[in-house]
């Protein structure tokens, strides 16, 4: 195995920083105003380079959207996981997957309403969508698959199409809230009676 140089750090290279830099600022710029206001100019201006270098990295403002998003979604399925891998109505973790998504929908909602708008017309973003929305899917039906077979959850619509509807119902909740945060609750109790037939403890005991 090779190692570094004595006296030396391996560590992101200066493209690597410029990059990281050209998509923070886009983050940051996309949670004030919509993409058709954000120029090249304002992108290369936040990461400190100029135009032209900015073409280097990416060759348009989708590209750079294109790279946030697939950014995004692996936050996505980081803060799913424990949901999604786990068994049985549990609430807990259900309740932290759904906060960290609407998290990031009250904090990048213009990014992700503006990408579902565009997705119809633009292949890599309904690319991105498509992705995104099976990956959930495949894994939240082989959840609910488990648990059917544990003699967990009742049997019901097709796993698939239990999770289809699932995924659908979140998005467009996310999409059209206005308080994301303020939705969570209602989903807890939504997606675990659409699954399991179960109310959350304390609506049950209400």
């Amino acid at each position: 195995m090779s190692t570094a140089p004595a006296g030396r750090r391996r560590g992101p290279s200066k493209g690597d920083l410029r990059e990281q830099a050209i998509l923070a600022t886009a983050r940051d710029l996309l949670s004030r105003k919509p993409l058709d206001a954000i120029t090249i100019d304002e992108l290369a201006a936040g990461a400190e380079i100029s135009r032209s270098s900015f073409y280097f990295y990416f060759d348009s403002k989708l590209a750079v959207v294109v790279a946030l998003l697939h950014g995004l979604a692996g936050e996505v399925g980081r803060d799913a996981g424990p949901w999604l891998d786990g068994a049985g109505p549990d609430e807990p973790a259900l309740r932290r997957s759904l906060a960290a998504l609407a998290a990031l929908w009250r904090d990048q909602g213009r990014l992700l309403t503006g990408a579902l708008a565009a997705a119809p017309g633009c292949p890599p973003i309904a690319r991105w969508r498509a992705w995104l929305r099976e990956a959930h899917v495949e894994r939240l039906a082989a959840r609910i698959a488990r648990d059917r077979a544990a003699g967990v959850a009742p049997h019901g619509p097709a796993p698939r199409v239990l999770a289809e509807m699932i995924d659908d119902l979140r998005t467009a909740a996310f999409a059209a809230a206005s308080d994301p945060e303020g939705l969570v609750d209602d989903l807890v109790v939504v997606e675990l009676r659409m699954i399991y037939g179960v109310l959350p403890a304390h609506h049950a005991e209400g």
